[in-house]
């Protein structure tokens, strides 16, 4: 498995040095008004450090990580990742005729209370802070609009 990642960091440093060579093609801006190669730039950057860290950690790592058998033998909820799998479709399909704010409680509602089940009053609350935070944040504080659906919220 140590071999793994070490291919598998160099394959990321190589899609890393990919995605910067590709942005420097575009205008760079600058901090305050970010042309369209800012960002690939600086993410290609930052994977290209995380990709040289993973080599670097697997190489110098005295004891082998986990075995694929080992990692592939332990308890998956298969159900529960397929639950959330659908619950992303719904929430993707539904997010223009019910809107933003109601599509976001219900899948925080169903994930707070089925997939990793909580008190009724926690998932309410929660979902409720976390769909209207989220709200204030993209639609009011960064302007960006969000779907209203038929209710218009």
């Amino acid at each position: 498995m140590k071999k793994a990642d070490q291919w598998s960091g160099l394959a990321l440093l190589i899609l890393a040095g990919f995605i910067c060579w590709g942005s420097i093609f575009l205008p760079y801006g600058n901090i305050h008004n970010p042309g369209p190669g800012f960002f690939p730039l600086w993410l290609g950057i930052i994977l290209g450090a995380m990709a040289v860290g993973l080599v670097l950690r697997t190489t110098w790592q005295k004891e082998g990580a986990k075995a694929l058998r080992d990692i592939l033998a332990e308890e998956v909820r298969w159900g529960k990742v397929l639950f959330v799998l659908m619950a992303l479709v719904l929430y993707g399909s539904l997010m223009n005729s019910l809107g933003y704010l109601i599509v976001t409680f219900l899948l925080m509602a169903f994930l707070l209370r089925f997939i990793e089940p909580r008190p009724w009053k926690a998932v309410i609350g929660w979902a409720l802070i976390g769909s209207v935070g989220s709200y204030l944040v993209f639609e009011l504080w960064m302007k960006l609009r969000l779907p209203q659906g038929f209710l218009g919220i």
